[in-house]
């Protein structure tokens, strides 16, 4: 099976909605589940196949809402700034038409961490809880442009495609070993349709600032070998419980930033043990 057919076999099980502002999201689970809702937000340059490696485990026992984030993937591209603070808006509206009020939790990867706290605080009677995944805008990474190799503008196909394997390999990965077919034809296939620079608010502090104002549980995980975080997990652990106090971070071994989908297995036993907490919002 080849990586396009392998990944039309997950989307196929899925219900495909449009909002009117042509956010694009897809359900997966049953129509009976009297479950809360799980919303999970992709990262930059991504759509919802981020969490393509996890949608059949998570989707068991709860409805499963995954949008394609404004100005990425299929989705329409958000207003001006085209920052986390216009895609937040925009999904919070999606959030109204899709959910019509009912209570869900939240987990965001990277760029989508900024988002979904974004969202939490527009919509806090709603948001239950809320997982960051590997999350960028923690003022964290510094100086990572100068690893990555840059690819607009290069005409030849290989030499894009040269680019794009080794950026892969040194930000999404824990090493360039785990680049498989389908992990490559997903980064080549969404970066070409990003319409939002989501690198700007990864680099700076707007997570950072946001937690500061969030009244829910809030948790973390990350890959002990994202370099991304640089070996900081006890810095964003004392971030994470200035905002809640009982905040756990929960590092899973063997994976690099995109945890979920190189440390599958185990990503999709930690989140929902997170989420199936009953802490209270704000309890010492």
């Amino acid at each position: 099976m080849t990586p396009a057919e392998s990944l039309a076999q997950v989307e196929k099980r899925a219900r495909r909605f449009e909002t009117t502002d042509g956010t694009v999201w897809r359900r997966w689970g049953s129509d009976g589940s009297r479950a809360a809702p799980l919303l999970l937000l992709h990262g930059g340059a991504g759509s919802w196949a981020h969490w393509v490696r996890n949608i059949d485990a998570l989707a068991a026992g709860r409805p499963l809402w995954i949008p394609d984030l404004p100005g990425l993937g299929e989705s329409a591209t958000p207003p001006a700034p085209r920052d986390h603070t216009a895609v937040a808006d925009v999904l919070a509206r999606g959030v109204d038409e899709m959910l019509a009020g009912a209570a869900f939790d939240l987990a965001g990867f990277s760029f989508g961490g900024i988002v979904a706290a974004f969202l939490a605080g527009l919509r806090p009677l709603q948001a239950r809880r809320l997982v960051l995944v590997g999350a960028g805008g923690l003022g964290l990474r510094k100086g990572e442009a100068k690893f990555l190799k840059p690819w607009l503008g290069l005409k030849d196909a290989a030499k894009r495609e040269a680019a794009h394997r080794h950026n892969l390999g040194a930000l999404m990965l824990s090493t360039p070993e785990r680049i498989d077919p389908l992990a490559m034809h997903l980064y080549m296939r969404d970066i070409f349709r990003a319409r939002v620079n989501s690198a700007k608010s990864s680099r700076a502090e707007p997570l950072k600032q946001r937690l500061e104002s969030l009244r829910l549980p809030i948790d973390g995980i990350w890959g002990r070998l994202d370099i991304t975080a640089r070996g900081k997990f006890d810095e964003i652990h004392a971030l994470l419980r200035g905002a809640f106090p009982q905040a756990r971070l929960k590092i899973i071994e063997g994976a690099g930033h995109w945890v979920q989908y190189e440390q599958a297995a185990a990503f999709n036993t930690v989140l929902p043990e997170l989420l199936a907490d009953h802490r209270i919002s704000g309890a010492p």
